[in-house]
């Protein structure tokens, strides 16, 4: 009777587990022994065919879930800022915008930010600074394809104007901030995720005829836009960003805190426009005096608003296979140009249509009509304009220099050659003039001939053909040409003329030269060598060719006496 009562105690405290077919298992009477199978069982129970019941996981797996749809939430938009040269507008930027992640991009380094009293680590920015940045190649500084945007702060302002320009109300000064923008917009492709948007932050059409810059003539929406950018609506608010973020530097000074805003510059606004990874489309004008193997640009016919030669202007592709094609087609074209006359009195044929002008709205990165008033006393070359430096301090390898042709040269050299050295104050030619006197370089002197202008460093000059050439070799591969020979058969005096003469001289001197130059080296080698006979083979360590000194039973050398046996 006590047993029956104990128990039915105990099945009125532990309901029976219901299991899976619907059954109940009778309870057992907690003992020692069944405890602890008892405590598991109420933390794992069986599952049932009903809802589930709560248990003590309920809180974890709500937890989850939340950490789930944190993860799942889209990362903030990222955007590079470029022309932001103190970091200050970045800084403002990002605190008035939190929920976007800047990454601002500073030509100077920190020693320079420092000079200046800037803060080199703004801590808003979470150090995403880059320091050293040529702003004309972003994709060799940042990794590709890893922002959302680009953000141009009043780009190619900052920098000083070159002393060969000397004022900043040239329209030269509008070329060389128009080609600056177009070669950011270009390389800043590599750094773009696909489709995203550009910000341009510029003072309004008003406001700016009033800078320095304003008679120049400088239109940087409308260039925008010529680089395949299409205006949106307007992303950030300039009023939200704080006055004391914008004390931007301005051809090359930066204004104290204290000092007023510029009136120009109170109307900037922050312009939004539709930005892709698709080549930029330029016309023929412009191309032929780029560099060939920029990449980002294919060639646009002229009368059209689409690109004829997208599908070879991909971005892999650079600008020398599109200008290939172009020549491709104009070639029966050129051939008639160029062909030679069968009377003398012939015409010469049109090449008015060779190249067209381009549109009106195409002729933002033409080369302005100064540059033919400029001579090459104030200006050399115009790559010296188109040098972007803040200050002297800025190290060099942020200092953006493009390369473009020269419209006043008739070559295609770029630049134009370093001045060479004086024989006399070179130390190389003095050591090898010591080792080698028999074979002296200041023996051979060249003979007095009219000093002639070198047009690209082209040093000689055939007066018949009116050919110019770089080197020897290449004047005597000309005149073993066919244009060489039917020119001077259909002149019967040149040959007997004191030009050829001339010409045959500077070519003997420049191949004894170049001969000469090439024997002295051969001595002077052959003088370090005989100075240092343990660096032929196998003088490293010995293991090569070098016989080591023989041992008492003529064994090999095995490294107790490196570098001292005889090289072969």
């Amino acid at each position: 009777a006590i047993e029956a009562s104990a128990a039915a105690a105990a099945a009125a405290v532990e309901p029976p587990i219901a299991t899976g077919n619907g059954g109940a298992v009778p309870a057992v009477p907690p003992t020692e022994s069944t405890m602890e199978v008892n405590v598991v069982e109420r933390r794992a129970p069986v599952p049932t065919d009903g809802p589930p019941a709560t248990t003590a996981e309920t809180p974890s797996v709500a937890g989850k879930a939340a950490a789930a749809a944190t993860l799942a939430s889209p990362p903030p938009k990222k955007i590079l800022v470029v022309g932001d040269e103190n970091l200050l507008f970045s800084a403002g930027i990002q605190e008035a915008y939190p929920e976007v992640e800047f990454t601002a991009a500073t030509v100077l380094s920190r020693h320079n930010l420092e000079a200046y009293n800037i803060d080199p680590i703004p801590p808003v920015m979470g150090g995403r600074v880059g320091y050293m940045v040529d702003p004309c190649r972003v994709g060799k500084h940042f990794q590709q394809h890893s922002f959302d945007g680009l953000l141009l702060f009043l780009p190619g302002l900052s920098f000083a104007v070159p002393q060969e320009l000397g004022t900043p109300d040239r329209p030269l000064f509008a070329y060389r901030t128009h080609l600056f923008v177009f070669h950011i917009l270009r390389h800043a492709k590599l750094v773009l995720k696909g489709e995203g948007q550009v910000h341009l932050v510029w003072p309004d059409a008003v406001n700016l005829m009033t800078a320095p810059c304003g008679a120049a003539g400088i239109e940087m929406p409308k260039l925008v836009e010529f680089c395949g950018c299409e205006p949106q609506e307007r992303r950030f608010d300039m009023s939200k960003i704080g006055a004391h973020c914008f004390r931007p530097f301005l051809f090359g000074e930066l204004a104290l805190p204290q000092a007023v805003i510029p009136e120009w510059l109170t109307g900037t606004e922050v312009l939004t426009f539709r930005y892709d990874r698709s080549p930029i489309a330029i016309p023929l004008s412009v191309a032929l005096l780029l560099h060939p193997d920029v990449g980002f640009v294919c060639i646009k016919e002229a009368g059209k608003e689409s690109n004829a030669s997208s599908a070879a202007g991909a971005a892999g592709v650079q600008l020398r296979t599109c200008l290939v094609q172009e020549a491709a087609k104009l070639k029966d074209k050129l051939k008639e140009i160029y062909r030679p006359r069968e009377k003398p009195e012939q015409e010469a044929p049109d090449v008015s249509g060779l190249v067209p002008d381009p549109a009106d709205g195409d002729g933002l990165l033409a080369i302005p009509n100064e540059i033919f008033t400029v001579s090459f006393d104030n200006v050399p070359h115009l790559s010296a304009l188109l040098k972007f430096q803040i200050c002297d301090e800025q190290p060099q390898v942020s200092i953006a220099s493009l390369d473009v042709l020269d419209p006043r040269l008739p070559t295609r050299i770029a630049r134009p050659p370093p001045p060479p050295a004086r024989a006399a104050t070179n130390p190389f030619l003095a050591v090898m003039n010591a080792l080698a006197p028999n074979f002296n370089l200041n023996v051979l002197k060249k003979r007095k001939t009219p000093a002639l202008e070198e047009w690209g460093g082209m040093k000689f000059y055939c007066p018949l053909t009116k050919i110019c050439t770089i080197s020897a070799d290449r004047m005597r591969m000309h005149m073993e040409g066919d244009m060489y020979k039917r020119m001077a058969a259909e002149t019967p005096s040149w040959n007997d003329s004191a030009e050829r003469r001339e010409l045959l001289q500077d070519l003997e001197e420049a191949e004894a030269l170049e001969e000469q130059q090439k024997r002295a080296k051969m001595v002077l080698n052959a003088a370090a060598s005989a100075a240092n006979p343990g660096l032929g083979k196998g003088g490293k360590g010995g293991k090569g060719k070098s016989k080591g000194i023989k041992g008492g039973n003529n064994s090999k050398d095995n490294g107790g006496d490196r570098n001292r046996g005889d090289s072969k």
